[in-house]
């Protein structure tokens, strides 16, 4: 028995793109979205086109070859430019148009903020479709890398170092010259190249410097100028950006996102749950991991009265110390302003009750003490105990976790599952855009991604695409009645 045949490369076919696409594939949900957007509203570059010059390629299909793109892990303009070529669900999507990368990176660099409100009427939809629960949120940030190598990252300390061991440098070279200087017949016009290249690179240095005092910040990055150095996953370090997420509870939905150049979650909680309010959520409860227990962050949630359910951080306490005589053990008392410690003395305050972070102890017990030489690791002659301006609000917020603890057992499935997919299985584990401003666009649009995905696995393609279609023709009915009305008021002022 022979194999299976296929269809000579020679035969003509009749066929076209419509037939080759799965009738449920992504790229129709895609289609149909952008579809009814209203790209002018948004800010799109040549929205409407114009009368003179050369035509321009429609906006809505450019706009739909980045989210195809993004949502399948194809982000450099040179790689979406081959799939217009040789991809049918991109050709189909492009209706055959084959732009160059330049005029797909154009487009994007034009609309850097009318692409990330596609992020933010996705989540629209899937609000009005309630798909978004809105009770319970999960807050996280992941690190995602720069495009600016780590070698190419300056803090202060580096600086002074490459110029110490630039001025040796320059300093050998001078000297070698001068033992050369005999010969009289050898002359140059200027400084030899070698040290051409020390000194342009001494000058370079010291600009960087120069930027630093100006600005007050403690690195500087070359390449990427809003790029900061970032402890990562693997115990290293990475040249990133803090992206920070809110994920619904409901059905693992991205709802808001920000990019933080603070490489610590902490003050993140508070600024998270402010956008959340920003966009009508009113009261909800909020889950966060040990990175976020910051007391002005807890203090910020009680105010936007929204209940934070935030692990808590341990106390620092010396590993060898037995643990009834931790931090824990010791007992505050609101009402007389004191502490006791675990053998029942009374620890009283050196500071004043305003003061942001306040000292108990009792130099006296301590000094009898059978177990002082334990409760006082470090060789110290007492006891303290630190008790900050936060100290109520910690209170409340254990309280709440203690409370909360199956709960928060959620919190990973909720917010951590997206990074993943968005990291690994749709290749956004780094950025392409430089500078903040563009970064913020590439994670819009990862997202957006990641939401489609989601939103057709809840509600199934055809779930999905009914909705669209409903929201399709009221947008066409819309445009009809538009251009009729402007075309009466035409007549109107031309008779």
């Amino acid at each position: 028995m022979g194999y299976i045949e296929g269809t000579g490369r020679g035969q003509n076919a009749l066929w076209s793109l419509e037939d080759l696409i799965p009738e449920e594939s992504m790229v129709r949900v895609i289609d149909r979205f952008i579809e009814i957007q209203d790209l002018a509203k948004l800010g799109f570059t040549r929205s409407a086109p114009a009368e003179t010059g050369r035509p321009a390629y429609p906006p809505k299909a450019m706009a739909k070859l980045y989210v195809y793109g993004y949502e399948n892990g194809l982000r450099s303009s040179r790689k979406l430019e081959r799939e217009t070529r040789r991809n049918v669900e991109a050709m189909w999507l492009m209706d055959g148009l084959t732009p160059d990368h330049k005029t797909i990176s154009e487009f994007r660099r034009q609309n850097i903020r009318p692409l990330q409100k596609l992020f933010r009427e996705f989540v629209k939809l899937c609000r009005s479709w309630e798909l978004i629960g809105g009770d319970l949120f999960a807050v996280d940030g992941t690190k995602i890398k720069a495009g600016n190598n780590k070698k190419n990252n300056f803090s202060r300390k580096k600086l002074n170092d490459r110029l110490a061991r630039l001025d040796e440098k320059i300093a050998e070279y001078l000297a070698a010259a001068e033992a050369e200087d005999s010969r009289e017949s050898e002359k140059s016009g200027g400084a030899p190249e070698g040290l051409q290249a020390l000194l342009s690179r001494k000058e370079l240095y010291e600009s960087y410097l120069a930027q630093l005092d100006e600005t007050g910040e403690n690195e500087v990055s070359a390449v990427d100028p809003d790029a900061r150095l970032m402890g990562n996953n693997r115990g290293g370090v990475d040249v990133a950006y803090n992206v920070q997420s809110s994920v619904d509870g409901e059905h693992d939905l991205i709802v808001d996102y920000h990019v933080s150049l603070n490489p610590s979650d902490q003050g993140q909680l508070g600024n998270m749950a402010k956008r959340l309010k920003g966009m009508g959520y009113r009261r909800f409860t909020v889950l966060a991991d040990k990175g976020y227990y910051s007391g002005a962050d807890l203090r910020k949630a009680k105010k936007y009265r929204i209940k934070a359910v935030v692990s808590r951080q341990g106390p620092p306490d010396p590993k060898e110390q037995p643990e009834e005589f931790h931090s824990k053990a010791f007992l505050y008392n609101d009402k007389e302003d004191v502490y006791t410690c675990p053998e029942g003395k009374t620890l009283y305050p050196h500071n004043k009750k305003a003061a942001k972070r306040r000292s108990f102890y009792n130099k006296t017990a301590c000094s009898t003490c059978p177990h002082r030489d334990v409760c006082t690791k470090g060789g110290g002659p007492y006891r303290t105990v630190t008790r900050s301006q936060y100290s109520a609000i910690y209170a409340e917020a254990d309280r709440v976790f203690e409370e909360n603890k199956e709960l928060y057992k959620r919190r990973q499935q909720i917010v951590e599952h997206p990074f993943g997919t968005v990291k690994h299985a749709m290749g956004g584990g780094y950025f392409l855009l430089r500078t903040r401003r563009k970064v913020r666009c590439e994670v819009a649009l990862l997202f957006l991604g990641y939401d489609l995905k989601r939103a057709l696995k809840i509600v199934g393609f055809q779930g999905l695409m009914d909705r669209l279609e409903t929201l399709f023709q009221r947008f066409f009915i819309f445009l009809a009645a538009l251009r009729a009305n402007f075309t009466a008021a035409e007549r109107f002022f031309a008779g």
